[in-house]
């Protein structure tokens, strides 16, 4: 089967004019396809020629193309004009197409199928999320690691055009077993990796990547970015990313999920911050430290520091199920977030997902506060695993990041702080 974009066709091809066309083979010769707008994904590479003729039928399909030629495919005119949004095969469906493969130095016949792939590509999701509803969504995503690869794939899937990636680090072998990725891509920037995985599922995504680490350094950049966009999502497994990037997503009001999973994936959480309305990660530390501490083994300096000495300390401990059900909420979040204002059958869940942190857990690990937890048989008014729960969060009006630090404690220490005070130390002018 020789697989083409119809809006591939209808770019490059005038009348009567031969072109050159690269297909992927896949699955050893069995098909080839020429559907991603120019984005290499899986497959061999393979020379090819697309030809518009007026007399489709008299070509010879010798005469046409490259000598290095390993598919050639002949349409007419109406094809590239008119035809072109019909799906199906050629031989089926009527579409003046011939397709030929070069099958031991002879031109054999293939069934050609033009396929409308911007029309065509979300259809099967039609119905409960327009595809169009997130066209012109903005989403900057920090950390592609196990869960922010997964979170990454997961948005690819809902129309979103424009995506932000960034992450310093290259894919290990350690990481394959969790990651999206596999062993073909270890030795890849992991940002060059999930480009490739959005745009095999959405060949026409806008995909800008960063592959630098978060940093106070950088944070002029990130601004920018932040500013760009409609929706941060942040799964960085080291705090000092996290505090940064909390900070210039409430200075520019953009609001922003944290996700992350708790040590060896025994459970997990997640944040969502709306600055102005929800308490952001500085709140959330303040809080709750403990829980804000507790965090998935993802690097050898970690599982050094930690030093564990009744049992080995595997590097990113937990299997990708546990962390994929952390991501899955991240996803839902983000959902909710970006379809704020639009009509959706979704927006019910705008009354269920009112909690500010998120909580998960995927074992009675031992060790911890959970592993007394009753099963779920004996206890199902109670707090069990592999379930839910929503935790009201207040904002803390002291909180450095978002709240008036200088101003309470100026009032804690009766001092009047002027608004050149207020504004060199960045916080809003306070009464004494």
């Amino acid at each position: 089967m020789i697989i083409l974009a119809g809006e591939y066709v209808e770019r490059l091809i005038c009348e009567d004019r031969t072109s050159d066309v690269t297909f992927l083979e896949k699955d050893q010769g069995d098909a080839y396809t020429a559907l991603n707008d120019g984005n290499d994904c899986s497959g061999v590479s393979c020379p090819g020629t697309l030809h518009v003729s007026q007399r489709m039928q008299e070509v010879d399909v010798s005469t046409i193309g490259k000598p290095g030629d390993r598919v050639r495919v002949i349409v007419s005119p109406d094809d590239v004009q008119g035809g072109a949004h019909k799906s199906g095969s050629s031989r089926s469906a009527g579409v003046p197409a011939r397709g030929y493969v070069l099958r031991n130095g002879r031109w054999e016949d293939a069934p050609v199928q033009i396929v409308p792939v911007r029309d065509e590509l979300y259809s099967r999701t039609r119905g409960l999320l327009e595809t169009d509803v997130l066209s012109d969504s903005s989403v900057f995503i920090v950390g592609l690691g196990s869960g922010g690869s997964y979170i990454t794939w997961e948005l690819a899937k809902l129309g979103i055009m424009n995506f932000t990636l960034m992450d310093h680090d290259r894919l290990e072998v350690a990481n394959v077993v969790r990651h999206m990725a596999g062993v073909s891509d270890v030795g890849r920037r992991k940002t060059k990796v999930m480009t490739d995985m959005i745009h095999d599922k959405n060949p026409y995504a806008n995909v800008r990547t960063h592959e630098t680490k978060v940093s106070w350094d950088n944070i002029d950049a990130l601004r920018e970015i932040i500013r760009a966009s409609d929706l941060v999502i942040v799964a960085l497994d080291n705090r000092e990313g996290r505090v940064i990037m909390n900070k210039v997503c409430v200075e520019e009001n953009t609001p922003c999920v944290f996700a992350g999973a708790f040590q060896r994936a025994h459970g997990g959480q997640v944040l969502r911050v709306r600055p102005g309305e929800s308490p952001c990660y500085q709140c959330f530390l303040e809080a709750l430290p403990r829980q804000a501490g507790d965090q998935e083994v993802s690097n050898p300096q970690q599982a050094q520091r930690l030093a564990y000495s009744d049992r080995p300390v595997a590097v990113e401990a937990g299997l990708s199920t546990d962390i994929a059900a952390i991501s899955l909420m991240v996803v839902k979040l983000a959902i909710q977030q970006l379809l704020a204002g639009k009509p959706t059958t979704l927006r019910s869940l705008d009354e269920d997902l009112v909690a500010p942190w998120y909580f998960w857990l995927n074992r009675r690990e031992a060790g911890t506060e959970y592993e007394d937890l009753q099963p779920l048989e004996f206890n199902i008014d109670g707090m069990t695993v592999l379930r839910w729960y929503g935790i009201s969060l207040d904002r803390n009006p002291a909180c450095p990041c978002c709240g008036d630090f200088v101003g309470r404690v100026a009032v804690e220490q009766g001092v009047e702080v002027s608004s050149d005070e207020a504004a060199f130390f960045g916080e809003p002018e306070t009464a004494s």
